[in-house]
């Protein structure tokens, strides 16, 4: 085929536009996403204040074990860690959801992918801390006087029967608070961009 041919082909060939979003849509689309960008900073620094708090009070706090509160401390802080990994990532989408452009639906499939994806790095957050919580266990078990003297099959299923405790209500606060602050507001995304196609 000549080059003459292959312009006239190419010029004849229909290459439709990216298809654009209504004033409206973008409009109906930035009240959840607003939403969310509110409750990413409310979070963000209840966060904060939350961890300061935690490491103030095991530092004033005059305990009768030195070697446990050096543990805690240790603890806290490789959470906090953990923790503003996590932040760094949320904080990405916080940015892009500043930047966002509601102008095509490319666009708005981008940032369902974002979402798709925050709401794993949120799965895999609690999901880090199950051994932070484990060893916690294990030094309160080891170091307060009236859990210290228990044994055998009581220490066992005392032990086991606080970690589930504890790991089932992590796992419902966490489910509960990504629904409750974000993941409303996000099927609202959703749905709006289903009626977009």
């Amino acid at each position: 085929m000549e080059l003459d041919q292959l312009k006239n082909i190419w010029t004849q060939e229909d290459v439709s536009e990216t298809p654009e979003i209504s004033l409206e849509k973008q409009k109906e689309i930035h009240q959840p996403l607003e939403k969310i960008r509110k409750n990413m900073r409310m979070e963000f620094w209840s966060t904060a204040v939350f961890f300061l708090f935690i490491i103030l009070f095991f530092i004033l706090k005059d305990m009768h074990f030195f070697k446990f509160k050096v543990y805690i401390i240790t603890l806290v802080s490789a959470q906090m860690l953990i923790t503003s990994f996590y932040f760094f990532k949320f904080f990405n989408l916080y940015k892009n959801l500043t930047t966002v452009d509601l102008n095509t639906k490319d666009n708005l499939k981008d940032l369902g992918f974002q979402f798709k994806l925050n709401e794993q790095y949120y799965l895999s957050f609690y999901i880090s801390f199950v051994p932070f919580v484990v060893c916690e266990m294990l030094l309160i078990f080891e170091f307060m006087p009236n859990l210290k003297n228990i044994g055998g099959a009581e220490f066992i299923f005392t032990f086991l029967g606080v970690c589930v405790f504890t790991l089932l209500s992590l796992y419902l606060l966490g489910n509960w608070w990504f629904k409750r602050f974000y993941g409303k507001y996000i099927s609202q995304i959703s749905q709006l961009l289903k009626a977009l196609k």
